[in-house]
């Protein structure tokens, strides 16, 4: 389900796709994933209705932005 996913330092895009070869927007999972991860406890917002983006303080700590990784890796996952 994940087709890409890009970056520059902490800002991050995790792009949801159906179809990769396609590269087919996955707008629904990519909505359930943002309220799985919100249950959870992380929030972020979606791009384009296919892309998770996240964009943590420049205060973060390398524990929390592993701490949000694992909560975004379990939130995929559920799909």
């Amino acid at each position: 389900i994940v087709g890409d996913v890009r970056g520059k330092g902490l800002l991050i895009g995790v792009e949801l796709v159906s179809d990769r070869a396609a590269k087919t927007p996955a707008n629904d999972a990519a909505e359930k994933v943002m309220y799985a991860a919100l249950e959870r406890g992380l929030s972020f917002k979606t791009t384009f209705g296919n892309v998770l983006t996240l964009t943590p303080p420049l205060t973060i700590t390398a524990a929390q932005m592993n701490d949000a990784i694992d909560i975004l890796d379990r939130s995929i996952a559920t799909i």
